[in-house]
């Protein structure tokens, strides 16, 4: 039996079955850069007996070559709880690829609390644009948006102070704190996403989320080979699909699958189904 593993720093869905009857459940997410050993053994111990698992296919963030020591690590840990060699680590983008587009070629894109692209074909990622984190980059993703949502707010182009801060039970102050001066950042600016989906219908919320989905095409779908056909994963693509196509449509990008979860893709991509 393959387990088949998508996980990102909070959460991680895990698939297992013979493609026919598969059997879906979450633990705790494993980020192979930030957390320790004890760490993932942790999370691991949260999966029920797993008796019948001959080989695992882990998908996550801070795996595949571009973090060896990383992986390693992470190899090393799920080799002892499942008592098997025949392991495969890659990252979450190379996972989202082969979700979206199997065995053939496009532009696969994830859209959640961050944001990432590149160009897969032939079962491999052909180009790569970085992106950067939520300072430098992640345009589209759901902490940019936040943090976007939160400057329209205080800046005063986005009259919705007192009912942001009402729906958050924050203030100004915590606000900053949270931001500046507390791990996870970025989690806490995209936790503000349903709140910009409440209020979709305003104008400039609608303009702020059309403008930050044309700069995810700008900045990062811009830089691949033109014609390629773009699909996405990630809940920030799925919940604000509407708004995501007609921002990318109307630059000339032809948009396929959105879609929340890579899981159903990657049983369909190792199992054949």
């Amino acid at each position: 039996m393959v387990l088949i593993a998508d996980s990102g720093s909070t959460k991680c869905s895990w698939i297992a079955g013979d493609g026919a009857h598969p059997a879906q459940l979450r633990t705790r997410g494993i980020n192979a850069v930030q957390h320790t050993a004890e760490q993932i053994r942790e999370v691991l111990g949260e999966l029920p007996p797993c008796d019948g698992v001959t080989a695992v296919r882990f998908y996550g963030a801070g795996c595949g070559p571009t973090f060896p020591e990383a992986s390693e690590k992470l190899r090393r840990e799920l080799e002892a709880h499942f008592k098997t060699d025949d392991i495969a680590i890659e990252s979450d983008l190379l996972g989202a690829a082969r979700a979206l587009w199997g065995h053939g070629e496009g532009i696969a894109c994830i859209l959640g609390t961050g944001s990432n692209s590149c160009w897969y074909r032939d079962d491999r990622i052909v180009q790569h644009v970085s992106p950067l984190g939520y300072v430098l980059g992640d345009e589209g993703g759901g902490a940019v948006l936040g943090r976007n949502l939160v400057n329209g707010i205080f800046k005063g182009h986005i009259p919705l102070k007192e009912e942001f801060l009402a729906a958050h039970g924050l203030s100004y102050e915590e606000i900053i704190r949270r931001v500046y001066r507390e791990p996870y950042a970025n989690r806490f600016l995209a936790s503000f996403a349903p709140f910009i989906y409440a209020h979709i219908t305003r104008p400039d919320i609608r303009e702020m989320v059309l403008a930050s989905f044309r700069d995810f095409a700008a900045r990062n779908l811009s830089r691949y080979p033109a014609g390629l056909p773009v699909s996405f994963v990630g809940g920030v693509a799925a919940h604000f699909e509407a708004l995501l196509r007609e921002a990318l449509e109307a630059e000339g990008y032809r948009v396929e699958t959105i879609v929340e979860s890579p899981a159903e893709g990657l049983l369909k991509y190792h199992h054949g189904t």
